[in-house]
């Protein structure tokens, strides 16, 4: 089987089983939560996502972690109710669990209660180790204060760029984490829940090095792939749904064919 630049139309729990030892540089994925998602607003509603009645999250936890280097980082996307039982697997798994982020959506939630709750506009990302990884330096983000200014005595001097970032990706500074219903459109890719490239490729940029291997069992229509093309590492993933599976493909195709005519 081949690991590298490879999506596979099946099972993420079968490929999971079929990937040796501390393959794989970092985890970057969207499980489903058995939540049975469908949007109420869209004229044409999308199809009920495969596998949504949930997963084996615990077996998928502890194989998450087998797979994953020493040293290295994993994001899990996970939703408010299903939080304290992904948390808790992912911490039996023997992952070090740093922080619970909240990115903002490219556009509203439209499912639940649409009288009686309130719209969700952002999503949760379980950020966990497995043993220790420091952040990369990037030049994503500028920081507001000026290169050099010291923040007060005994503290180094304020860098050009951020180090650190903020747990709550909210702003025109940052990136929204998926993309809204005209985007889908306009390229014609539809998912109910599909992310946007760009912040993938911020997550990737800060969390591993060119080259390496990102894994994402869940990989829908393919961002994640795409994400790691454009910053020059490979990818590995499943998608057991054979239409989102044909579209990731087509995706990965159209921008390699981008490239190669760029360069």
């Amino acid at each position: 089987m081949n690991l590298h630049n490879q999506i596979y139309c099946m099972d993420c729990m079968d490929l999971s089983a079929r990937i040796p030892d501390a393959s794989v540089s970092m985890i970057l994925t969207d499980p489903p939560y058995g939540i049975s998602y469908q949007n109420q607003f869209t004229r044409s509603r999308h199809p009920l996502l495969e596998g949504d009645n949930g997963i084996d999250y615990e077996r998928f936890a502890g194989e998450s972690y087998r797979i994953l280097k020493e040293n290295a980082h994993a994001y899990f996307f996970t939703r408010f109710d299903c939080y304290p039982y992904h948390y808790e697997c992912l911490r039996r798994a023997g992952f070090i669990i740093k922080n619970c982020m909240i990115i903002e959506k490219g556009t509203i939630g439209g499912i639940g209660d649409l009288k009686g709750s309130y719209a969700n506009n952002a999503e949760w990302l379980i950020f966990c180790q497995k043993g220790r990884r420091s952040f990369n330096h990037t030049k994503l983000l500028q920081n507001r204060r000026k290169e050099g200014e010291r923040f007060h005595a005994g503290r180094e001097p304020c860098k050009k760029y951020k180090t650190r970032f903020n747990a709550c990706w909210f702003g025109p500074e940052y990136p929204k984490a998926t993309y809204n219903s005209g985007w889908q459109k306009k390229n014609g890719v539809y998912h109910p829940t599909i992310k946007n490239v760009e912040f993938l490729s911020w997550l990737i940029r800060i969390s591993s090095d060119p080259g390496e291997l990102i894994f994402d069992g869940f990989m829908g229509t393919g961002s994640t792939a795409l994400a790691a093309v454009i910053t020059g590492r490979r990818y590995l993933g499943a998608e057991i749904c054979p239409e989102y599976f044909e579209t990731a493909e087509r995706r990965i195709r159209e921008k390699m064919q981008q490239e190669n005519l760029s360069g």
